[in-house]
């Protein structure tokens, strides 16, 4: 892949070029890729429980969290 770099005043990257073969074929990827099917089934379960949880009202605000868990940040 031949990628050209678009630069600012200042020398700083602002932008990629590449030839639209290589944007197609990026495209065509990212397409087809779904990645809940790439997670192991533990991640996919743990998901699922979250949204249940979710669904049933069982959350906590963020504020919440940060007053029990911030000061591990």
């Amino acid at each position: 892949m031949n990628v050209q770099y678009l630069s600012n005043e200042k020398g700083e990257r602002t932008g990629v070029y590449i030839s639209m073969k290589d944007w197609e074929a990026i495209q065509k990827k990212l397409e087809y890729t779904d990645f809940w099917d790439e997670l192991p089934d533990h991640v996919k379960d743990s998901i699922d429980e979250g949204l249940k949880q979710s669904e049933a009202g069982q959350t906590k605000s963020n504020e919440e969290v940060m007053e029990k868990f911030g000061r591990y940040l």
